[in-house]
């Protein structure tokens, strides 16, 4: 059965989400890192196509789900979520978040607790001090310039992140980080601000914290499993940040132990 696309109507517009609609399977829902959307989560969907319900939403303001009319927050994000699981019939989930989706992944058990299974949070983001202060300026705008160098800018970012990344993939994330707009830098932003160490505290679930080794959120891997009530911990040797769209057998193969 194919993926296919789909719109949710909410207060604020519409949220666009992919699934394969296998209502009869566990669900499983998938959050995207910023500025991405749910088109990270191709390969790994193909992977698990057979064996989850899968759901896969791009945050508001990012992809093509509208923007949220009082801002990026992770609360909105984490409503957002339970509004489409409610109208998809889905009681209860697993739940898979990298980078500004472990935000909202965690956001959403700490609002929505009864409706977690398992988690799986990959490049958990139990920031440092020095990572809270630089993390905003990384999605800061490049205000558009007539000889094209905000284009320019914007490439090299995304280039700097990991600099063996496919072309495509460095085309895609550097066209999303432009029509995200001011959502990048606002969701780094609330990723900044979330309490994310008391939120983890409190997940009663079982949890599986993983990331690559050459992840700038690598660092946060050990203090995150540190927290957990009912923990486990998978590190990817020389994975970066783009391990679910260049390595998703990976992931695929940990959620299956994990969630099943």
């Amino acid at each position: 059965m194919p993926i296919k696309r789909a719109f949710l109507d909410l207060p604020h517009g519409q949220l666009h989400y992919r699934s394969n609609f296998r209502s009869d399977l566990p669900a499983l829902v998938l959050l995207h890192q910023s500025p991405s959307d749910s088109r990270m989560y191709l390969g790994m969907m193909a992977e698990l196509d057979t064996e989850f319900f899968l759901i896969a939403p791009d945050n508001p303001g990012f992809g093509q789900s509208d923007s949220l009319a009082a801002g990026f927050s992770l609360e909105a994000c984490a409503a957002a979520i339970e509004a489409l699981l409610q109208d998809l019939g889905v009681q209860r989930c697993h739940l898979f978040g990298h980078h500004t989706g472990a935000s909202i992944a965690v956001q959403y058990a700490s609002d929505y607790p009864a409706g977690i299974q398992t988690m799986v949070l990959c490049g958990p983001t139990l920031l440092s001090e020095q990572m809270r202060a630089i993390l905003p300026g990384k999605a800061a705008p490049f205000p558009e310039q007539g000889d094209g160098s905000h284009l320019l800018g914007m490439w090299q970012r995304m280039q700097g992140k990991e600099g063996d990344t496919p072309l495509p993939l460095l085309m895609r994330e550097t066209q999303a980080a432009f029509e995200s707009g001011e959502n990048y830098q606002a969701a780094y932003i609330a990723v900044t601000q979330q309490d994310f160490a008391a939120q983890l505290c409190a997940i009663q679930v079982p949890v599986l914290v993983c990331a690559g080794t050459r992840d700038i959120l690598y660092p946060s891997l050990q203090g995150s499993y540190d927290l957990l009530q009912q923990g486990s911990m998978v590190e990817f040797e020389d994975a970066g940040g783009y391990v679910c769209d260049r390595q998703p057998e990976l992931l695929a193969a940990q959620i299956r132990t994990h969630c099943l």
